[in-house]
């Protein structure tokens, strides 16, 4: 069954009622300039959306870029202090803003680049503190279900004392998949999430014996 999706195009959620996570308007980054390079990426994720750019490299072919998605229960991600998960208990909240992908395209690949950005806000538990927002891009091929592609990402936000929120983004490295045909939103669809999976820890170095 074809998982439920949420389109996203800026997401704001409400600490009952004490926190209103603000978002950058469309075509904007949350610090107001993050890098030229995520501005330059193509479009939002709206049917409207201006098609791709003409790449000038030879061989090049115009395609219809795949839909930037949010997998359904990942738009935000919460931390909690002790076992109280409610509103109240809040440490932290992730939430993401917005989003943006191009697509370069030759006769035999895509190469894919997103570009997320959102924000780490303190709720009534939280404080000043440095994050590492872990991010997961994935692309999926829309005819069999297969994740062909799938990147975390930790992306560094500080919060201090005096502002109680930070923003975070990032642009992906190209993520390339088979060209099928130009209208690549058919076939694929780009998922951003947040991989809220533990870390694996690590494996003490084995000793070596000594002769």
């Amino acid at each position: 069954m074809r998982q439920s999706l949420q389109r996203n195009r800026g997401v704001a959620l409400l600490f009952s009622g004490l926190f209103l996570l603000p978002l950058a308007g469309c075509g904007s980054t949350p610090d107001g300039g993050l890098s030229s390079t995520f501005g330059n990426l193509v479009a939002f994720n709206s049917p409207t959306a201006p098609p791709i750019r003409e790449n000038k490299e030879p061989g090049s072919i115009e395609v219809e870029c795949p839909e930037v998605l949010v997998a359904d229960g990942q738009a935000a991600y919460r931390t909690y202090a002790g076992a109280d998960k409610s509103s109240a208990g809040v440490k932290h909240q992730y939430s993401f803003g917005e989003m943006s992908r191009e697509c370069v395209a030759t006769k035999d690949r895509i190469d894919i680049r997103v570009g997320v950005s959102g924000y780490v806000l303190s709720g009534p538990m939280g404080g000043p503190g440095a994050f590492q927002v872990p991010v997961r891009v994935s692309i999926r091929r829309d005819s069999d279900g297969q994740m062909l592609q799938t990147k975390t990402y930790r992306i560094a936000a500080a919060i201090t004392a005096e502002q109680p929120q930070a923003p975070f983004a990032v642009v992906t490295e190209p993520l390339t998949v088979p060209f099928i045909r130009t209208e690549a939103n058919m076939d694929y669809s780009i998922f951003v999430g947040f991989d809220v999976t533990p870390d694996k820890p690590q494996k003490p170095a084995a000793k070596q014996r000594k002769n």
